[in-house]
């Protein structure tokens, strides 16, 4: 939403204001309620965070038949220490069950390592795994949560704690490679880096290369071809794409906006070949136009 003037940016959240109102109001009426359990589809956003995710779910969010849950909601009401955890998965599903909406998107980013979980709960779920390029994602992440969070993101795996999020499930190999670079003085950005990969490293240590119920999803297919993009995504979850209208204020202008590398070699060419492997499986799923490595555009 580039170039708007105050008044502009007002309008537009009133407008997304009341359709929200509005969207809420016939899914509690029923006008949109599903018939049974088997007319829902449940989707998680899973990956790492500041991997466009957001993006998505905002997406998600135009769709009148949605119901969406934010990383904090209120199926993370126990979790009273970052407020981002999950509820007990009975519980989750006991709250969802009361829900109207034939689609349900929740993004748990921090639970992405119990996406087996997840999808046993809820049987006939969906996963959408979305990946970026990991130098935006390490500079965005120390951007919004400061230049030490990389630091804070790596010592669980340092002190191989089971219970963070940030550690949980994680491989000997995970955890090994990462004591091999952790420093208390590393480069910020290296630690960011690090981070980007041994969280998105858990899409191939939970062999979900393999799952039809799991789609690679590339944050810069949908910032620059983001019509294409969704309508491949309904496909995927077998629901018909509700329109354009979905996509209208997404734009490219964060492709390619953090890399500027500030890494050291080594940990520049660890990510780049987990990179790699991404974007091979994404481009033998369905070929894009507009590769990670494609130069940003200009914001339409």
């Amino acid at each position: 939403m580039s170039n708007l003037t105050l008044s502009d940016f007002n309008r537009r959240n009133i407008s997304f204001g009341l359709f929200r109102l509005y969207k809420g109001a016939a899914q509690r009426l029923g006008g949109l309620a599903r018939a049974n359990d088997t007319a829902r589809t449940v989707v998680f956003i899973l990956g790492i965070q500041r991997a466009g995710t957001s993006l998505m779910y905002w997406v998600f969010e135009r769709d009148l038949q949605a119901r969406i849950y934010r990383e904090t909601s209120e199926l993370t009401s126990g979790d009273t220490l970052e407020h981002v955890r999950l509820n007990p998965l009975p519980a989750v599903k006991a709250r969802l069950a009361r829900d109207k909406a034939s689609l349900i998107v929740l993004k748990p980013l921090v639970e992405s390592q119990r996406v087996h979980e997840l999808t046993a709960a809820f049987p006939g779920s969906k996963v959408l795994w979305q990946y970026r390029h990991y130098q935006d994602v390490a500079s965005s992440n120390l951007k919004a949560f400061g230049q030490d969070n990389g630091l804070k993101d790596l010592r669980p795996f340092v002190q191989d704690d089971p219970d963070n999020w940030r550690s949980q499930h994680s491989t000997a190999e995970t955890r090994d490679t990462i004591r091999r670079f952790f420093r208390e003085d590393m480069n910020p950005y290296d630690a960011a880096a690090l981070f980007w990969w041994a969280r998105s490293r858990l899409y191939f240590d939970l062999g979900l290369e393999g799952d039809r119920n799991v789609m690679l999803c590339r944050y810069e297919d949908l910032a620059t071809d983001p019509a294409a993009t969704m309508r491949r995504i309904y496909a995927f979850l077998g629901r018909p794409f509700p329109g354009d209208h979905i996509v209208r204020d997404v734009h490219p202008q964060s492709v390619g906006k953090g890399r500027v590398s500030r890494l050291s070699p080594e940990v520049d060419a660890l990510c780049a070949d987990l990179l790699a492997r991404f974007d091979r499986l994404n481009d033998r799923a369905a070929p894009a136009p507009h590769p990670t490595t494609a130069a940003p555009q200009p914001a339409r």
